[in-house]
């Protein structure tokens, strides 16, 4: 049984809901929240092993999000998620590993067991 928590950042409640839901049945304690603020008020109250951020959000991107939850959470694994398939996300996502962060080349939507691999793999690295 996984005892990992899970953070996901996502503008779109959907998201979060899946991976509640496809995360949740195996053990994995896992919270969503919709803006890059949440997030840093959600790190702030306890530590997640994973953080998932999409690259697009009001407010907050997910590049800023992430450089924020590194300052508050050092340990925090922070990955790259993004439903939109453009020239700027090579821009984004090196701007995101210079923040701290990771990229898995996560692109919604989600294959089956796609999301749990990649927690693995980046549990594995750490």
């Amino acid at each position: 049984m996984a005892s990992e928590s899970i953070l996901v950042v996502d503008d779109e409640p959907i998201v979060g809901l899946g991976f509640e839901r496809g995360l949740g049945d195996k053990g994995y304690y896992v919270k969503s929240v919709l803006s890059g603020e949440e997030a840093l008020k959600a790190v702030a109250l306890r530590k997640y092993n994973v953080v998932f951020i999409d690259k697009d959000m009001p407010g907050m991107d997910g590049v800023e999000t992430c450089r924020e939850i590194k300052k508050i959470c050092p340990d925090s694994i922070c990955i790259f998620m993004t439903g939109k398939f453009d020239k700027n996300n090579t821009l984004k996502e090196s701007a995101f590993v210079e923040a701290g962060g990771r990229t898995y080349y996560l692109y919604k939507p989600f294959i089956a067991g796609e999301i749990q691999e990649v927690i693995l793999k980046a549990l594995s690295e750490k």
